[in-house]
């Protein structure tokens, strides 16, 4: 008998689509534990999603920008908590595209799941065969699936200026501290993460250094692809709000007006005012997007593209959060309510929009460069 084989592609729809059923079916779980239930952060291990980002000699997948962000997104719609860890997970993966190949090949192994922390909260101490690697670094999304750490370190050059270096750190060299306990994005599991361990010199990355694989998803702005995934999971907790208000608002009835709250002038307004922010949002992240990914597949992004998109990001984190807000103040009391889902969305919306890349960071990268045209690194 001959063996049927499935198609890469159709395989990883299939677990993508798997990923999303259990973490829709197990969404009340992270809400209530703050962690994703075990059956998702299998899921997480076995689907695509640690792998899209990973280059194709790694035995990766190099989607295309898009589709990653896409992916990202549906995860996001079936439960915001496991979107934010695919969020993390996934552009993790073209990390790898700046180490050496042979070195990259070694350390990616056949289900490699990168997570990370943002902060360049450790220190070093440079030995002949490495660097001693020690610190606590929080909000380490995704932390319980990963089997590889990315940990940032201030690292001081010969004149003294110091730059943020990335180290890979291997799952065993780790230890874990279960302290996310946070207003929105319960399940994540964003924790604290400590190392005390040495790391050898080939196994430390900077972000903005031109990655050894020539390809376009590594042509495109890394920090802007990071961002890009942020925005997707926004962009889904905002189309949530907007689905829960129309259905709370079909059969909610107010103590002093008649008629359900869909039929009141002010919630109307709300409404309309939320759906076109949203749309003006999404408008300009999927021009910016595509703009950036055009000329990723004909050569470099140009510095006005970069600030775009990463301008494009922050105002989709910023839209999301307006709409959630607009939508639980228009519902009244009905919002406060779990069940009604606005509350969850504006917590979520509330803890996207702090992130980093989002908040006030990528803002003034993306104004600093509309104004001066410098164009900084981690644009």
């Amino acid at each position: 008998m001959t063996a049927v084989q499935e198609h890469p592609a159709q395989a990883g729809e299939q677990t993508l689509e798997e990923l999303c059923r259990k973490a829709a079916e197990h969404r009340e779980h992270g809400e209530r534990h703050g962690t994703l239930h075990p059956t998702v952060w299998q899921a997480v291990a076995d689907s695509v999603v640690p792998r899209v980002a990973v280059p194709a000699q790694c035995a990766g997948l190099q989607w295309p920008v898009p589709r990653i962000l896409d992916a990202v997104r549906r995860v996001a719609v079936a439960d915001p908590a496991a979107g934010w860890v695919a969020a993390i997970h996934a552009p993790a993966g073209a990390f790898l595209s700046r180490l050496d190949p042979a070195i990259a090949l070694g350390m990616a192994g056949p289900r490699a799941v990168i997570a990370g922390s943002s902060l360049p909260a450790g220190s070093i101490e440079q030995h002949q065969a490495g660097v001693r690697l020690s610190g606590r670094w929080p909000l380490v999304t995704g932390a319980p699936s990963m089997t590889l750490a990315a940990l940032a370190s201030p690292v001081h050059g010969p004149d003294g200026a110091a730059t943020t270096r990335w180290w890979l750190v291997p799952r065993r060299e780790l230890r874990i501290e279960e302290d996310w306990d946070a207003l929105g994005l319960r399940g994540s599991a964003s924790y604290t993460v400590a190392c005390a361990a040495d790391v050898p010199f080939e196994h430390g990355i900077c972000l903005t250094d031109e990655p050894y694989v020539d390809a376009p998803l590594y042509r495109y702005p890394l920090y802007g692809l990071m961002a890009g995934c942020i925005a997707a999971v926004a962009q889904a907790t905002a189309e949530r709000a907007l689905a829960a208000f129309t259905a709370l608002a079909a059969r909610t009835h107010t103590r002093n007006a008649a008629g359900a709250l869909a039929e009141q002038p002010p919630a109307q307004a709300a409404f309309a005012r939320a759906d076109g922010r949203l749309r003006a949002a999404a408008a300009l992240l999927d021009s910016a997007t595509t703009a950036a990914w055009t000329s990723a597949l004909a050569g470099q992004v140009p510095g006005a593209e970069r600030a775009l998109l990463r301008s494009a990001c922050c105002q989709m984190a910023e839209a999301a959060e307006y709409v959630c807000r607009e939508l639980f103040d228009a519902a009244g009391t009905a919002a406060v309510h779990r069940a009604s889902g606005l509350e969850g969305c504006w917590r979520d919306a509330v803890t996207i929009s702090r992130h980093a890349l989002v908040a006030h960071r990528g803002r003034q990268l993306a104004g600093a460069y509309e104004l001066t045209t410098v164009s900084a690194k981690d644009l």
